[in-house]
């Protein structure tokens, strides 16, 4: 098992990132022009007491050695099972693929940190479990990578997309 926490500077508050991350099409623009995702189905969000609930199914485009690439084949997606604490403000998923479900799990969970007044910082703590014999370590490690370039793109397009639209001051 492979665990890993990133840490990445948004310009804006911790409510923006809130709002704009339970927007659908915020998310599916995201997802598909930001990370270059092939497909993006956002489905809607279920309120249960001061937990959200959404699943999001996508097929990305992956970076893999050769030996992964054939264990998963060129039709790789996944869903996203996701809840959101309102309380601990605290998003937690989990990542079921539609191949090697039983082998393969991944997750993590988000958390933002007020950095001063109107910007905060992201803090993903993510985890990858392989059970594949042979090339468990291999795909673990396949993973992280294309986790951790994911996430890090997120972060430089959801910055360049605030310079674009910022808030409207109300007062």
């Amino acid at each position: 098992m492979i665990e890993f926490t990133l840490r990445h500077p948004l310009d804006c508050t911790p409510a923006r990132h809130w709002e704009m991350f339970f927007d659908p099409e915020w998310t599916r623009t995201l997802i598909i022009d930001g990370l270059g995702f092939r497909t993006c189905d956002v489905q809607p969000v279920r309120q249960e007491g001061t937990t959200r609930l959404r699943d999001m199914s996508v097929t990305p485009k992956i970076d893999v050695p050769g030996p992964v690439a054939r264990l998963l084949g060129d039709k790789l997606g996944y869903t996203e099972k996701g809840k959101y604490d309102e309380t601990a403000q605290r998003w937690t998923y989990q990542l079921v693929l539609n191949v090697l479900t039983e082998k393969i799990r991944m997750g993590g969970e988000v958390t933002l940190e007020p950095l001063g007044t109107e910007r905060c910082t992201r803090v993903s703590k993510m985890w990858v479990d392989v059970k594949i014999f042979g090339l468990g370590g291999m795909v673990e490690k396949a993973a992280e990578k294309n986790m951790r370039d994911g996430w890090n793109r997120s972060a430089e397009w959801i910055n360049g997309w605030l310079g674009d639209h910022p808030t409207v001051d109300q007062s």
